[in-house]
């Protein structure tokens, strides 16, 4: 299953008369983020950063020093990279469903598409058994043949994927069902990017599992399993406690002002890009 199908062509549909809403007000967030009105040369002072080797001491600023005990610089508009990074979950839980892997790797390409129709460089991050980078057209490429089957949760693979850069936008795309607590990591997301949009890809037996006897429940990292009847009771339990981890990635998502939109894997990419993820994007 990890090696699914990327229906292309639905992409292109998905894409047709869209743009990415890039981001128009101020991130707010930790020094070192950037803020985002629109990319360009004005020298209007712009947001903060902190200082590193080479800089010129010259646009530190001593009120920031004062206050946070680091060298922070000012950043002016023309430090805006125009670019949009895309970051694909590539553990095995992705997987799980052709449907599920297809649609991963199709909104991940769709990103990238209505990025590079707008003109913006693109760079798409895998986290997966390696991480892998791809820029520009050879994105495309690298979606094609991304094989969904990392062993360690998406948390813990990206600290071995290449190092997410500053960008205007950084889309995310994962089911975010694994076990970490939500907001460092989601701000660890946001650090580096004018604006974030993280898309959960959800299978429906994720969304609402069916009950019956004899089910087998698997550890899509690990494979391991466990045999369980999913009675009434053991479901109810479930989406307890589904609701409370979603309502985690809400609250972490607010606190950065980033984007979430969970999607059902069920519904194909045209569908999805003009029903949920429309807040993503405006007409071209």
């Amino acid at each position: 299953m990890s090696g699914s199908t990327l229906d292309e062509a639905a992409v292109e549909r998905a894409a047709a008369g869209l743009r990415l809403r890039l981001p128009r007000g101020p991130h707010r967030g930790r020094v070192g983020e950037v803020r985002a009105n629109s990319v360009g040369s004005s020298m209007e002072l712009h947001d903060f950063r902190l200082y590193h080797p080479g800089d010129d001491v010259r646009h530190l600023d001593w009120n920031a020093v004062a206050r946070t005990g680091e060298l922070v610089l000012r950043v002016r508009q023309e430090e805006v990279s125009p670019r949009v990074e895309v970051v694909l979950d590539a553990s095995k839980s992705m997987s799980v469903s052709e449907q599920k892997a297809a649609r991963a790797k199709e909104l991940a390409l769709w990103a990238c598409v209505l990025a590079q129709r707008a003109g913006l460089e693109v760079a798409l991050v895998s986290a997966g058994e390696r991480g892998e980078k791809a820029t520009g057209a050879a994105t495309r490429a690298a979606l094609r043949g991304l094989r969904l089957e990392g062993r360690t949760s998406f948390d813990e693979a990206l600290r071995r994927a290449p190092p997410l850069l500053p960008c205007g936008l950084r889309v995310v795309v994962s089911d975010l069902l694994f076990e970490t607590t939500a907001a460092p990591l989601v701000e660890r997301l946001a650090r580096g990017a004018a604006g974030l949009a993280v898309v959960q890809v959800l299978d429906a037996e994720d969304l609402e599992p069916a009950g019956g006897s004899g089910a087998r429940l698997v550890d899509a990292e690990s494979s391991e399993f466990l045999e369980r009847i999913l009675t009434p009771a053991v479901l109810a339990d479930y989406q307890e406690r589904l609701e409370a981890h979603q309502k985690m990635w809400r609250e972490a998502a607010q606190r950065v002002r980033a984007e979430l939109v969970t999607v059902s894997a069920e519904v194909d990419t045209p569908s999805l890009a003009h029903g949920p993820l429309a807040a993503l994007t405006e007409a071209a």
